[in-house]
């Protein structure tokens, strides 16, 4: 299992600097740059076979390869790229692994739809156990009158001033 990168925010000030800022024909480069990045990807593997050579100006279809690769998957230059990690098993079958974000430069992981439900649904439990820790604070137990709610006065007065409240609407 690949290990969670969500947490990571990765940026080259030298690399920007170099480059003169990010544009869509450099921008899997400095992605390459990153913790994020496969080296054993189809993209990375063309570019290790095709650096020394007259070929590495050629234009090659990632689309003849099996396994993982790269691509920007939407652009809005300088400031925003989404690359997706892919699985592809054929020309025409490819999987969507992992998705990415760079904003101003900074790339990200961005978190799976499982991760961000998960992390909401136990924020929330942990707020309704919260109020039934308060709420289990206030019953008091007697064997003779079962459970009755403890109140400070205050509550108290403020409970009684709502139901005087509520009757004088009522009659009106």
């Amino acid at each position: 299992m690949a290990k969670e990168l969500t947490a990571i925010e990765w940026r080259s000030d030298q690399w920007l600097f170099q480059f003169g800022g990010l544009r869509p024909d450099n921008v899997l480069e400095y992605f390459s740059q990153s913790p994020f990045w496969d080296p054993s990807s189809n993209n990375a593997v063309l570019k290790m076979q095709t650096q020394f050579n007259d070929l590495q100006h050629s234009s090659y279809d990632l689309k003849d390869m099996v396994g993982i690769e790269f691509a920007v998957t939407h652009q809005e230059p300088p400031s925003l790229f989404i690359i997706t990690k892919f699985r592809r098993s054929s020309p025409t079958k490819v999987v969507p692994m992992t998705v990415y974000y760079i904003t101003d430069g900074n790339a990200y992981e961005a978190p799976t739809l499982y991760s961000i439900v998960s992390t909401r649904m136990l924020s929330s439990i942990k707020k309704v156990q919260d109020a039934f820790d308060v709420a289990r604070a206030h019953a008091v137990f007697h064997p003779s009158t079962g459970y009755m709610w403890r109140e400070t006065n205050e509550q108290k007065n403020a409970r009684n001033a709502a139901l005087k409240d509520l009757h004088s609407h009522q009659q009106i």
